[in-house]
């Protein structure tokens, strides 16, 4: 549970930090063109950068909460059977 907790303040930190232009560009481009060179996909133009690291911020949020649900959920159920 705490580990959730974290993982969605630095999210949303990072998310505000890039918002802000607190976070660099250079950096902020650094980790995009990795990412998108590990995915194989083109690399955004320098002039889009924030807004498709906050769309991967967000993209990533959603992923984990997904997937975190649906292992409660899943869980639960099968919990059920078995009672």
């Amino acid at each position: 549970m705490i580990a959730i907790v974290v993982f969605h303040v630095v999210m949303v930190l990072l998310a505000l930090g890039v918002m802000s232009k607190v976070v660099p560009v250079q950096l902020v481009g650094n980790m995009l063109d990795n990412l998108h060179k590990t995915l194989g996909i083109t690399r955004p133009p320098p002039e889009q950068t924030r807004t498709i690291a906050l769309v991967w911020i967000g993209s990533t949020i959603i992923i984990v909460d997904g997937s975190v649900f649906l292992l409660v959920f899943i869980t639960r159920l099968l919990l059920n059977q078995r009672s």
